[in-house]
């Protein structure tokens, strides 16, 4: 019975098939070969690619010739080699302010340039890139950039900030920080033979220090501290003028050197001590008290002779109630005074800067 029931169902569906065909025309078969999707190396390289066009598409940033500070990032002493030279050291490069003839100028804000981290490298750090380093008047050594830059917000004015290899003379291993310039931007190559003094903080920068601070404290109206040494935030030897020893040194009452606010009876005394004739005398303090005016209290960084005045620019970073920001002391005109200062940054006091001759 269901062969039966079956059979007539396959016929109509035969006619009707058959009948169909009297209105479809032929075209023929289309074959298509498609590729496999791409591998994930593949697509890897596709952006590396394409960033690498992107970056070329970026413009170099037009600046005049840059300051930079160099800071070593690995602490400790370094490994002799046994040579008489240090093995190369990890160390970042940041720039500080444009050198304009004899004087300086801030660099752009990166909120106000677009893609300023990605191309302030171009044609100014990139792979390979030759820096001579300075310390205490003299060039020490190298930094060779590898081309990296990323955005640094430590000071109120962001930068980019790159990084590298350092070497340098054995006499200045120990140090940290140093001021640099990139060597296609010097007239002359500095002789690696240039004598550097090499000068550290002993006992007998300590004692100077201190002695300086007991001498400008009654002079300038400082109120004394239960111990002077108590105070003491940082010490740095340098090279003044006519290559003299001295010493920078920051006191600091009632706060520190940090971001925030001191006590009401805080005060910061900074101080610069040189040698004369055998004897260390204050030649430069700046005193500033909480309750004078808005907090700026300055740490030595570096110091060298970068506009040729015969003494040094001493590059100074200077902490407020909310923030940080970098600074230039040096010579202008008559006086020692900021020569240059992140446009952020908070004014010294009126009279809050002194020569001692």
């Amino acid at each position: 019975m269901r062969a039966k029931g079956f059979l007539p169902l396959i016929l109509v569906l035969i006619i009707t098939a058959s009948a169909g065909c009297d209105n479809v025309e032929w075209d023929g078969t289309e074959i298509r070969i498609e590729p496999p999707p791409p591998s994930p190396a593949t697509l890897e390289a596709e952006r590396a690619e394409a960033e690498e066009e992107e970056e070329e598409m970026l413009e170099p940033v037009s600046l005049s010739p840059l300051v930079y500070l160099v800071q070593r990032t690995d602490p400790g002493e370094p490994p002799e080699t046994g040579d008489g030279a240090t093995s190369a050291r990890d160390a970042t490069l940041l720039p500080v302010a444009q050198l304009t003839g004899n004087g300086y100028s801030p660099l752009p804000d990166p909120a106000e340039t677009p893609d300023l981290v990605e191309r302030f490298p171009l044609e100014r750090w990139e792979p390979e890139t030759e820096f001579v380093v300075f310390s205490q008047g003299a060039p020490v050594g190298r930094f060779i950039a590898d081309g990296s830059s990323r955005l640094d917000e430590t000071f109120c004015l962001a930068r980019a900030r790159g990084s590298g290899i350092l070497h340098v003379r054995p006499g200045a291993a120990s140090e940290e920080r140093f001021l640099a310039l990139r060597r296609d931007d010097l007239p002359d190559v500095p002789s690696a033979l240039t004598p550097h003094p090499g000068f550290e903080v002993t006992d007998e920068f300590r004692n100077r220090s201190l002695d300086a601070a007991r001498t400008l404290i009654p002079r300038l109206g400082v109120p004394w501290p239960p111990s002077v040494l108590g105070i003491r935030r940082r010490i740095d030897a340098f090279t003044a003028g006519e290559s003299r020893r001295a010493v920078a040194a920051s006191f600091v009452f009632g706060d520190d050197l940090q971001v925030g606010s001191p006590q009401p009876t805080g005060y910061s005394l900074f101080l610069i001590a040189a040698e004369e004739d055998d004897e260390f005398s204050p030649v430069f303090s700046w005193y500033q008290s909480a309750d004078a005016g808005p907090k700026a209290f300055p740490g030595f960084l570096a110091a060298a002779d970068l506009r040729q005045m015969g003494e040094p620019d001493i590059l100074l970073e200077v902490f407020g109630q909310e923030a940080r920001w970098l600074a230039f002391l040096g010579w202008e005109g008559e006086a020692r005074q900021l020569v240059y200062q992140d446009p952020c940054g908070v004014d010294p006091v009126a009279g809050a800067l002194q020569d001692h001759p």
